[in-house]
């Protein structure tokens, strides 16, 4: 059914490449250890299968350097065997043998486990069920929340089928065209990929175009789509070049790569963090060089990393792993069927694991390692008693069956009428989100409820008080304030909610606070009051609002650069007039 027919049959010089299935089941591991830790991190409560109330943040940066490599060294691996798949088809047959192997088994999976996927959201939060056309990634309530999952089902972890139909598919184009034939070193490849994926991920941050496209087929992250399609050629002329025939690999180059990962690695996290503080802290704005110089750092550091870290894993695979091994020779071939239902049998045992009583560490580890091996078992036991899940000849008729089902989705998508759940919680988790979304009502709830309006943002440290400012939501600000939210409340950065009033010129906002015993001489850690903080030329501060334009743009934040320029100079006389 899958890419995973095959393998355990490629061969170079007639010699099995045992190493790279076996890299392949343990990046597969990897995925696994990623979606399980999200489990357990705070601000994926709106989305994310099952969220655990207990948080261990600092799993935070595991995600984050697994983030770096993972996809990549999997689409390295696949791009790697593309040549020797088409080697002995036509173009057509080579189409073909995509579509059955990888769009089709998408297709099953995405109107199957996506559905499946809501159930668990649903139930694991004590949400009722909703109607049934609203379980797939087709449906989009008209007027809901767009980072609300019952209200805009994505394809989530699936993102990465299509996306892999449509590499096969160029790397087809290219070999038509003939630019396969053009000579080209390793050397130079590699700079390519790096040079190319630096430009156009920085290109597309500048222009403020970061963030992901969600499809009916197609899901992907933009700032990465190109970087992705170059590992997969890079991947296709390592086979072209057979480098892994001869010696494995060059002992100089894994010393070389291991000092250029430590010191890329170093800057990526400094770079990384920095960028996610200026986030969370929109008033407090920092960069090493510049807004531009940072990222370029951050990109090219991160770019470093991943073909550092792809370099490192094939060399202490290929000398330490390139043999049989009779319990990874069993599990390889179910590395694809693990990536498609890993998720679902996650969402099952988080949901078991969350009255469980242990440290979250434990749950984190447990939840990953029960997800991979239940996983495994559960393929194990299909391949052996049902060898042909999905015969070719039933490929068309899956895709008339989705066509008509995605159609008949569609024209619910403008229907008014459709009323889903919406989550409340007392958790101040969800009331930055309510903010940030705009749900008035849920906040009146939350203040009807008595909950604690000041319970700090896990990352940043601001109340929703300050949310609701710096994404403009003034009647949530001023209900807030009427419902008793501390107006002088201070964030990580020793920031309160005048200073981001002031600073994003909020002029309504400022006398509020004002009204309500806001203190004009608090000073941040910087050592700014909010009138210092719009006191400066409006060039200067220009950087900073770019930024905040740029990361926060996807969540809802507008700025108009007009309005502020205008409307610094009459907040700093506001706030000395009171």
């Amino acid at each position: 059914m899958l890419i995973a027919s095959s393998y355990g049959n490629y061969q170079i010089m007639n010699k099995r490449i045992y190493f790279l299935d076996h890299l392949r089941t343990f990046m597969i591991l990897l995925v696994v250890l990623t979606h399980a830790g999200m489990t357990y991190e705070a601000g994926f409560d709106n989305f994310w299968i099952v969220s655990d109330p207990t948080k261990l943040n600092s799993i935070a940066l595991v995600r984050l350097y697994l983030d770096l490599f993972v996809m990549f060294t999997i689409f390295f691996i696949s791009g790697y065997f593309a040549p020797a798949s088409l080697s002995h088809k036509t173009s057509w047959q080579f189409i073909l043998s995509k579509f059955h192997r990888i769009f089709i088994p998408w297709i099953v999976a995405v109107f199957l486990l996506i559905p499946a996927y809501k159930i668990i959201y649903l139930y694991s939060r004590g949400l009722p069920q909703e109607p049934w056309f609203t379980y797939f990634h087709i449906f989009r309530l008209k007027g809901g929340d767009p980072y609300y999952f019952p209200h805009n089902p994505t394809q989530s972890w699936l993102w990465f089928l299509p996306i892999l139909f449509l590499f096969q598919i160029l790397y087809l184009a290219i070999f038509k065209i003939g630019l396969i034939k053009i000579k080209i070193s390793f050397p130079v490849a590699l700079g390519f990929t790096f040079l190319t994926g630096l430009v156009s991920s920085v290109f597309i941050a500048q222009a403020g175009l970061t963030g992901w496209t969600h499809s009916a087929i197609a899901d992907f992250q933009h700032e990465r789509l190109l970087s992705y399609f170059l590992v997969f050629l890079l991947g296709s002329l390592c086979h072209a070049k057979n480098v892994f025939a001869g010696e494995k690999g060059n002992f100089t180059l894994f010393i070389g790569s291991n000092i250029a990962l430590g010191i890329a690695l170093a800057a990526y996290t400094i770079f990384a963090l920095n960028l996610f503080n200026n986030l969370v802290n929109p008033t407090q704005t920092h960069f090493f060089i510049s807004a531009l110089g940072d990222r370029i750092v951050y990109y090219g550091t991160s770019l470093i990393s991943m073909l550092s870290f792809l370099y490192l894993f094939i060399y202490s695979f290929q000398r330490s792993l390139d043999k049989p091994i009779k319990v990874l020779d069993r599990i390889n071939p179910n590395s694809y069927y693990v990536y498609l239902i890993h998720m679902i049998v996650l969402g099952i045992i988080a949901m078991l694991l969350v009255p469980v009583h242990i440290p979250v560490v434990i749950k984190y580890l447990s939840l990953t390692v029960l997800t991979f091996v239940i996983s495994h078992g559960l393929v194990l036991v299909i391949r052996e008693n049902v060898p042909r899940i999905l015969p070719s000849r039933l490929d068309w008729l899956i895709l008339v069956a989705a066509l008509i089902l995605s159609g008949y989705i569609g024209t619910k998508n403008n229907d008014p009428t459709i009323e889903l759940s919406s989550p409340i919680s007392p958790s101040g988790t969800n009331l930055h989100e309510a903010a940030i979304r705009n749900d008035l009502a849920a906040v009146e709830q939350s203040i009807a409820n008595g909950v604690d309006l000041d319970v700090p943002d896990p990352a940043s440290g601001s109340n929703p008080l300050m949310t609701a400012i710096v994404f403009g939501r003034t009647e949530i600000a001023l209900a807030l304030m009427e419902g008793g939210a501390d107006v002088n409340f201070q964030d990580k950065g020793g920031s309160t909610p005048l200073h981001a009033a002031a600073y994003f010129c909020r002029p309504e906002l400022v006398k509020a606070l004002l009204d309500h015993g806001a203190n004009r001489s608090i000073r941040s850690r910087d050592g700014l009051t909010p009138l210092e903080v719009v006191s400066g030329p409006f060039e200067d501060a220009r950087a900073g609002y770019d930024y905040f334009q740029e990361t926060l743009g996807p969540l809802g934040l507008k700025l108009d650069y007009d309005y502020l320029q205008r409307t610094r100079p009459e907040i700093a006389q506001l706030l000395m007039q009171y």
